[in-house]
C-alpha cells in the first residue's frame, strides 16, 4: 500500500507534519478492523461531525497497538480536519483491493498503514527537547522563545498550558491539579460540577486559549462569572490580547470588568522576574525552578519528551 502522496497532500501543513492528523489517520484505520466499510461517514460520531465515533478509544487502541506515545491526548478529534482527508484515506485502502480481500488481508493492509503513520510520529514524539539560553535575555524574552520552537513542533497549545501550571506552582507553592492540555476545563453546560477554566485557584479562574475568539470560550467566561465571587483571567498569545479584549468586550452576557485579557509570555514572565528579585542574575533561580516543574509534574505525567525544555 503506498501512502506517501497521501500523507504529502494532507497529513502536512507548511511542511511539516501535523500531529492532530496523523493520530486522527491512526484512529479511523484502527476503527476498520471492527468495522471495514469504507464510508467515511458510517464511522463518524453523528453525520458531518469532525471527530469519529468513540474516537479516542480507537486512538488509544491504536497507540498501545503500535507503542507510541500519544502526542495530541484527545488523538486529534478536535482539530484534524477529518471531512478534509478521511475519505482520501479510505480510498487508498480500497484502490489496494481492501474490499475484495479476505479478512486476514484486510488486517494486514490496515497494519501497514498505520505502521507507516506511526512512523512519522514516532519521530516527532522522540526528537530532542525545546532547547533555550537563559543568560544575558529578560525572562519574557526567554518564555517567548519556548513558545515559538513549541509552535513549530504544533504544540504550543500544550507548553502554553503547562507553563503556566508550573508558573502557578512555584508562585504559590502549592500542589496544582495535573491534566493534560484540553482537560482541565468544563465539560459542558450541563455537567453537575463543570470545571470552570484551566486552572482555579481562590476566586480566580485561568483559560489559557492561544487560538481566536470562539464560542465556547466566550461562553466558558460566562458561565463562570454567574458566580459573582470569581473573576476570570484569559491568557493568549502577544499578538490576540486585543482582540480578545474586543470579543468579550461585544459579548453582553460577559461582564468584562471582571475579566482580565492577557499573554501568556507576560502572565508567566513577569512573576519569574519579581521572584528573581529583579535581578539580572538572580531571575536565573526562580526560571530554573520553573524549567524544573514544567518537566518533572507536567512533562513527566501528561506530556512528551519532544517539549520538555532544556536549558543550554
Amino acid at each position: 500500500m503506498k501512502l506517501d502522496k497521501f500523507l504529502q497532500k494532507h497529513m502536512k501543513q507548511s511542511g511539516r507534519p501535523v500531529p492532530a492528523r496523523l493520530q486522527a489517520a491512526l484512529a479511523l484505520l484502527e476503527k476498520l478492523r471492527d468495522k471495514p466499510s469504507l464510508a467515511l461517514e458510517d464511522h463518524l460520531s453523528n453525520k458531518g461531525s469532525a471527530g469519529l465515533e468513540s474516537h479516542e478509544t480507537y486512538g488509544n487502541r491504536a497507540h498501545e497497538r503500535l507503542g507510541l506515545e500519544a502526542i495530541n491526548k484527545n488523538h486529534g478529534r478536535r482539530s484534524c480536519n477529518l471531512q478534509d482527508w478521511g475519505q482520501d484515506l479510505l480510498d487508498e485502502l480500497k484502490r489496494s483491493g481492501f474490499e475484495k480481500a479476505a479478512q486476514a488481508d484486510r488486517l494486514a493492509l490496515i497494519t501497514l498503514a498505520q505502521e507507516s503513520i506511526g512512523e512519522i510520529l514516532r519521530r516527532l514524539v522522540e526528537q530532542g527537547p525545546l532547547e533555550v539560553r537563559i543568560r544575558r535575555r529578560a525572562v519574557e524574552t526567554v518564555i517567548a522563545d519556548v513558545l515559538k520552537q513549541a509552535e513549530e513542533k504544533n504544540k504550543a497549545g500544550d507548553v502554553a498550558q503547562y507553563l503556566v501550571g508550573a508558573k502557578l506552582m512555584l508562585r504559590f507553592n502549592r500542589e496544582i491539579p495535573i491534566l493534560p492540555v484540553n482537560k482541565g476545563d468544563r465539560k459542558s453546560r450541563s455537567d453537575p460540577k463543570p470545571r470552570l477554566g484551566d486552572f482555579q485557584i481562590e476566586n480566580t479562574v485561568i483559560e489559557v486559549a492561544l487560538g481566536l475568539p470562539d464560542e465556547k470560550h466566550l461562553g466558558q467566561i460566562a458561565q463562570a462569572l454567574d458566580n459573582p465571587e470569581l473573576e476570570f483571567r484569559l491568557l493568549t498569545r502577544d499578538g490576540r490580547v486585543d482582540v480578545w479584549k474586543n470579543a468579550i468586550d461585544d459579548t453582553e452576557e460577559i461582564d468584562a470588568s471582571r475579566v482580565v485579557v492577557s499573554s501568556v509570555v507576560a502572565f508567566v514572565g513577569q512573576n519569574v522576574w519579581e521572584l528573581g528579585e529583579l535581578s539580572s542574575e538572580g531571575k536565573s533561580f526562580p526560571l530554573l525552578a520553573l524549567f524544573d516543574l514544567y518537566n518533572k509534574h507536567w512533562i513527566n505525567q501528561v506530556g512528551t519528551t519532544g517539549i520538555a525544555i532544556l536549558v543550554k
